[in-house]
């Protein structure tokens, strides 16, 4: 039984015991993805948010499949991404959001197999983190911390105009990129 079958059963068997491990093992990690996604949150909102990562970790162990050869680790940072983001959304009445939707980049992609979803989320984020800088970081904040075009620039130092400019030829980057990798359009 390897480490990530032990914590799932330790969590289903003693749940108070289990998530006491996997805060032991992956509560740094958490909490700085929070923080990133949160910001200049208090530090009362990145506790809440992180014990909410544990509560849906606990109420989703069930569903969580070993022999997808996801790690439990990234399975647990996708439900910390997204959390983080929902509170983001909660909190900040001027935040815009921005879907990277597939669309947007003449992506035609068949999400119903979660497995295949699995494996070109990991296809695209491979992509992105190939993209120089500082158009990495431009499309971060864009399309998975859902900030502003002015935030951006005013962040990066750039004018709007670049930004958008950048997220223009960005996405067709990403889009050849996409291509390359063998997501078929």
């Amino acid at each position: 039984m390897n480490e990530d079958q032990q914590l799932i059963s330790l969590i289903r068997d003693n749940p108070q015991e289990g998530l006491s491990k996997a805060i032991e093992l992956y509560g740094g990690t958490l909490k700085w993805i929070i923080i990133k996604i949160l910001g200049n949150s208090s530090p009362q909102d990145v506790e809440e948010c992180m014990s909410d990562v544990f509560v849906k970790l606990w109420q989703n162990i069930d569903s969580f499949k070993i022999e997808r050869k996801v790690p439990l680790k990234s399975y647990l940072f996708g439900i910390t991404r997204y959390t983080a983001i929902d509170y983001s959304r909660k909190n900040s009445t001027q935040m815009e959001f921005i879907p990277i939707e597939e669309s947007e980049i003449g992506v035609s992609i068949d999400f119903t197999d979660e497995l295949t979803k699995e494996h070109n989320c990991q296809i695209l984020q491979e992509a992105i983190d190939e993209l120089p800088e500082p158009d990495k970081k431009i499309f971060i904040h864009r399309y998975y911390l859902h900030q502003q075009i002015n935030a951006i620039a005013s962040r990066l130092s750039l004018s709007p105009k670049t930004v958008e400019n950048k997220l223009y030829r960005g996405k067709q980057k990403l889009r050849q990129s996409l291509i390359e990798r063998g997501i078929v359009l």
